[in-house]
């Protein structure tokens, strides 16, 4: 289980790459949707990745400025 959690303030959310993630991982079960947003300081969204590889993942609204990461499961 991993959580995100929002430490800003400022609007963030959590959107898995369709194109880099495991085979077979439907990002739509795992990812916050494109309006859903982590708005307040504080706020948290967890997921659980079961399925080995890697999965990238980014700040729908931050993106462009770099907010983006990756993942490994074992």
């Amino acid at each position: 289980k991993i959580v995100f959690k929002n430490n800003a303030g400022f609007p963030h959310n959590v959107v898995f790459d369709e194109d880099e993630v495991p085979a077979g991982v439907d990002v739509a079960k795992i990812s916050m949707s494109e309006e859903d947003l982590l708005n307040a300081k504080g706020e948290t969204y967890a997921v659980t990745l079961t399925a080995p590889g890697t999965y990238s993942f980014y700040c729908s609204p931050h993106q462009g400025a770099g907010m983006v990461g990756k993942v490994t499961v074992k």
